[in-house]
């Protein structure tokens, strides 16, 4: 048996080496304070290989690769003051205000969070994803509802952090240590550039479709369509994938301040582009008899009468 310093001081040593798999996030997205829209999670998955002290690939998938090679010091210091590396932390807006990352579960330390944290209970053994655990329940002061983790028995990596109370929730699986990894794996490659030309050349084909070709946009809308100068940011003409800007400047008073709407195939995973994965948007999403469809919007949602308006004044495709 051990306890939570013990599980605490295991954090602050590391990997130590080359470490592999698949991050999870889930976040809960803001509401009007009543309810509405209903729930609407956000999700984001990322594939990742890490090299111990501050290099990273990250995979978002549909081709979406980011490298983060940090090579000095300085350059060290700079990057973790821009992107927040202290760990596993969570802000006075959580669980809005923070980028879920695997940086913060595979290097959760250092963490004031952490460090103030006192044990609930005692830690038990656990099994996660193939790996052994001890899962461990701790009253942080900067959360209003206690903070589960599980960290790798061996490995100084945090497994799991949620907190259920308010539907955060993080974790690593597929987790392997390889040992060393190449500079290769951190540079970008011909596949890569192929991939990302790929991604881009499906983008501008799809937006080149539909400067001849109607865009199914809403006949209605709060405040009128004058404000509307439709953009295709992104789309697959071989899966119908549509993802259109509707809003600009302009926008009258109380009415959404920025839209994005989305055309996807039914069954398929929500695609959320840029800020339409932050928490803080409002979402709503529905379904016709083709189609799964995703509108977000920023400043406020619209009234469940707006909604049956806006959807029903949008063009069968």
């Amino acid at each position: 048996m051990t306890d939570w310093p013990a599980l605490r001081d295991l954090l602050t040593r590391g990997p130590g080496s080359g470490v592999t798999g698949v991050h999870t996030s889930v976040q809960p997205r803001r509401d009007d304070g009543r309810g509405w829209p209903p729930a609407s999670p956000v999700r984001v998955v990322t594939r990742f290989v890490h090299r111990p002290p501050h290099d990273w690939f990250l995979d978002h998938g549909n081709g979406d690769i980011s490298l983060e090679v940090r090579e000095t010091a300085a350059g060290h210091e700079a990057d973790e003051a821009q992107h927040g590396g202290q760990g596993l932390e969570f802000g006075p807006r959580f669980p809005w205000d923070l980028a879920p990352s695997p940086a913060r579960l595979v290097t959760p330390t250092p963490s004031a969070a952490l460090a103030e944290a006192t044990g609930l209970d005692a830690p038990a053994e656990v099994r996660h994803g193939g790996r052994d655990g001890w899962a461990v329940t701790l009253g942080v002061p900067s959360l209003t509802h206690p903070l589960r983790l599980v960290v790798d028995a061996r490995a100084g990596i945090v497994l799991v952090a949620e907190v259920t109370g308010l539907g955060y929730r993080e974790e690593l699986t597929e987790v392997e240590f390889p040992g060393a990894v190449p500079d290769s794996r951190f540079r970008w490659s011909d596949d890569l550039a192929v991939e990302d030309a790929a991604r881009h050349r499906r983008r501008d084909l799809t937006a080149a479709h539909y400067r001849s070709e109607p865009l199914p946009l809403p006949g209605f809308w709060p405040g009128g369509r004058d404000h509307f100068t439709p953009d295709v940011f992104d789309g697959d003409l071989g899966t119908g994938l549509l993802a259109i800007d509707l809003y600009t400047d302009g926008a009258p008073a109380g009415t959404p301040s920025m839209a994005v709407l989305i055309r996807q195939p039914p069954h398929t995973p929500p695609y959320e582009p840029g800020w339409v994965a932050d928490p803080e948007t409002f979402v709503h999403r529905w379904r016709d008899g083709t189609w799964q469809w995703t509108l977000a919007l920023w400043g406020r949602p619209l009234t469940p009468e707006e909604l049956a308006r806006v959807t029903g004044s949008i063009a069968a495709s």
